[in-house]
């Protein structure tokens, strides 16, 4: 009788083991997914820091929003100088959004972030002049984003 209530005991604590086994792996799941979330809400904190970058400058620069205005206006007008400041500042939100669109490729960004911050972007960009996006797209290697943005300002 012994013997055979140590092999219960056993079975017993083997089940229990399999039981731990299966809830660390469900916690550990958990966790994991966790981590992926705060990784969307990092990547989404990093492109609006972007933004309030780009903002920033205008405010407090107003020779370049001087610069944004007339380039949008007509670019060939601004001196050399000038319009190299104002491409670079209008590649830059073509780059913010392409990180967008990476972080949501690799699965960084969860897509109802993305359509949120998609929406913005393609708002953002038809306020600019079509000429803008067909000037710096070949400073876009990612064939797939330049397909979508060019869907977007209707360069296709």
């Amino acid at each position: 009788m012994d013997r055979n209530r140590v092999q219960t005991y056993a079975s017993f604590a083997e089940i229990i083991s399999a039981l731990a086994i299966v809830v660390s792996l469900v916690y550990a799941g958990y966790q994991f997914r966790r981590s992926t979330t705060l990784s969307s809400s990092d990547a989404a904190a990093v492109l609006i820091e972007r933004f309030r970058e780009s903002n920033k400058l205008l405010i407090e620069s107003p020779g370049l929003a001087k610069i944004v205005l007339a380039g949008r206006a007509r670019s060939a007008d601004l001196s050399e100088a000038d319009r190299l400041r104002y491409q670079t500042f209008e590649r830059e939100f073509f780059n913010t959004w392409e990180a967008a669109w990476l972080y949501h490729a690799d699965g960084i960004l969860d897509a109802p972030t993305w359509a949120d911050l998609d929406d913005y972007f393609a708002v953002a960009a038809k306020r600019r002049p079509a000429r803008v996006w067909v000037q710096v797209r070949e400073d876009f290697p990612e064939e797939p984003f330049r397909a979508h943005v060019d869907s977007v300002m209707g360069t296709e």
